[in-house]
């Protein structure tokens, strides 16, 4: 690692730039569409410098861009850019300094750039720059206007945002989200085209050419007008982007740093030893990625670390490399619509090291993105020193209330206890004053996980019932579905090809087109109380809507207030509309209550029931 302790002094005059339009005016360039949450690029010119510079450009120089718009002010950090093409030019060094903003007002936004230089000054707060420490102040402003309700994805809907309650929602639209996910490979960003990317060590992947993916069978699903990088490499992953939200799905999963992990393959450094110097065209390649994801509406939960390396940094505690890092991801990937940070993927690191992680994020990034973190897997009956291992319970209990966390996500070994769990830590959050909108991201046997279409032990049945729906009907606000596996073709970090489960978006997204389309779930509670058999499950708003799950074979009877209701049946494996009751799958037992059965007769398959009071 490069550490240089040397004095420069820099003397730039720069006048002082009013600039509200795209064309370049002396030292920086403004771009973007000037709409409410669409991206506004600044370029500025500034010092010439390297990635290996003696003055070391991400640690010892700070932009920061102050942006006001009446009452609200938002310090957006940024970031050294290299040539300010280096996507396309693979450029080590340049003059160029970038902050991208993603306003969440309209009207007139002014703004303050600084770029300062001092020893480790990247990493301090946020202050107002003292005299003699700024090599050049920049000030302007720009007009935004409203939000285009046509654009695709985030950019019509908005940010992604907590709002105190078990469901993120959508800043422009209101509207609560329903997270329909892709939780594999978690090495989605060791693709071959990106610069620098290879594989060191890690788990063995013979499938994969060097240890990284092509995804090969999605480069037919790029589309003319979707971004490439120099000289049109990236096709494939854009492609595979494009095939996953056609079927649905609108979250990806995936690490950022997996130094020493299990792919050892990503990183945003120039070298792993090296955690103080980043590569500026890859991280500017992954950029072009994450914006098409946004205009995708597909949310990133961006992993920044995983078991196997979560002391690679500080020996996990909030020290200089890892302030860094956050640091760098916040000013290159903060402005993203649907950014949840996750403190690290079956997380070993403590509650206390977990809330400084939180926190010192919470504290750099303007747009208050959600913060999670994964937990270790409970197998039932083992015993660590003597008593009963719980990793969830270990570390989700510190955090309940903690004002810096907003999202547990969790994984299940034992799919049967999905519904209790999701059901356990959402009322747990709410008694806690911070209601948690609670994520299942990995299932199962880490040599299973959801199959794929062909296998001989296909689960989706049983998975379809105990996670996708358990998880639903217990108020979760969504699922990543992780793969299984390590090096067998299609599984988890070997998998090239997400047509391999095109039957399971489908029926992944049955069920979210369901909960959208027929109910207001973000009003609804579990209430399986009302119900006379535990194997099934009933999500409600008493007294006026009622799901009920049925598993096949199995009758229950439902207790319902006063009133006339309708009653209609959902094939949740098949989709398709509504079935009428045709006087069959239910029968009045008693006074409010309604004895619940397979519709038309047919035990054979599991049923997803809907009642609703008639107006």
């Amino acid at each position: 690692m490069y550490y240089f302790k040397c004095l420069r002094v820099f003397f730039i005059t720069l006048s002082l730039i009013i600039c509200s339009c795209s064309e370049e005016k002396n030292n920086f360039v403004l771009d973007g569409s000037q709409k409410k949450w669409q991206p506004i690029t600044l370029t500025f010119d500034g010092p010439q410098v390297s990635e290996t510079d003696s003055i070391n450009p991400f640690l010892e120089y700070s932009l920061l861009v102050r942006f006001s718009n009446g009452d609200e002010q938002l310090p957006v950090l940024g970031y050294f850019a290299a040539d300010g093409d280096a996507e396309n030019t693979s450029a080590l060094s340049g003059n160029k300094w970038r902050a991208k903003f993603s306003p969440n007002k309209t009207g007139t936004w002014k703004f303050d750039a600084y770029l300062m230089q001092g020893e480790d000054i990247a990493v301090t707060p946020f202050v107002e720059p003292e005299k003699g420490n700024t090599l050049w102040k920049v000030s302007g402003d720009f007009e935004v206007t409203e939000a285009d309700s046509t654009a695709n994805g985030f950019y019509g809907t908005g940010k992604l945002a907590y709002v105190e309650d078990h469901y993120l929602r959508a800043s422009e639209t209101g509207k609560a989200f329903l997270k329909n996910g892709v939780g594999s490979p978690e090495t989605f960003l060791a693709y071959y085209e990106f610069d620098g990317t290879v594989k060191k060590e890690g788990a063995y992947t013979p499938t994969l050419n060097n240890g990284l993916h092509e995804y090969p069978d999605h480069r037919k699903d790029w589309k003319s007008g979707d971004p490439t990088w120099a000289d049109g490499k990236g096709k494939a992953i854009i492609g595979a982007l494009n095939y996953l939200a056609s079927k649905g799905m609108n979250s990806l999963y995936f690490l950022v740093m997996n130094e020493h992990g299990d792919g050892d393959n990503i990183w945003p450094w120039i070298d792993p030893v090296e955690q103080r110097r980043y590569d500026v065209s890859k991280l500017a390649q992954w950029e072009k990625v994450f914006t098409h994801m946004d205009g995708l509406g597909m949310a990133m939960n961006l992993f920044t670390q995983e078991t196997e390396n979560d002391t690679i940094l500080n020996k996990g505690e909030l020290g200089l490399e890892r302030k860094l890092y956050y640091k760098e991801l916040v000013a290159r990937f903060g402005h993203h619509l649907g950014v949840v940070w996750n403190l690290g993927e079956e997380t070993n690191r403590t509650s206390e090291q977990l809330k400084s992680y939180a926190s010192y994020i919470r504290s750099i990034d303007p747009y208050d993105h959600p913060i999670a973190v994964h937990n270790h897997v409970r197998i039932t009956g083992e015993r660590f020193q003597g008593r009963p291992l719980d990793p969830i319970k270990e570390t989700l209990t510190p955090l309940l209330g903690f004002k810096d966390f907003e999202i547990p996500s969790l994984q299940m070994y034992d799919t049967t206890e999905v519904h209790t769990e999701v059901l356990k830590w959402r009322n747990l959050s709410r008694k806690n004053n911070r209601p948690w909108v609670t994520y299942l991201d990995e299932i199962g046997h880490w040599d299973i996980g959801i199959t794929t279409d062909t296998a001989s032990n296909n689960n989706y049945a049983q998975v379809m019932r105990t996670s996708l729906w358990g998880s639903l009907m217990a108020g979760s606000a969504g699922n990543s579905w992780y793969f299984g596996g390590l090096d067998t073709p299609n599984n988890d970090m070997a998998a090239e090809n997400f047509r391999a489960r095109d039957k399971w978006w489908a029926i992944s997204t049955i069920a979210k087109d369901f909960f959208e389309n027929h109910l207001p779930y973000d009003e609804m509670e579990c209430r399986d109380n009302l119900l006379s058999n535990k194997k099934a499950f009933c999500f409600a708003k008493k007294d006026e809507i009622y799901v009920v799950y049925l598993p096949k074979g199995e009758t229950t009877d439902l207790q319902i207030g006063d009133g006339t209701y309708s009653i209609a049946f959902f094939d949740p494996m098949a989709g398709g509309k509504l079935r009428d009751r045709q006087n069959e799958g239910w029968k009045i037992t008693k006074p409010n209550s309604v004895e619940l059965s397979a519709y038309n007769g047919e035990k054979n398959k599991d049923w997803v029931i809907l009642i609703g009071k008639s107006q």
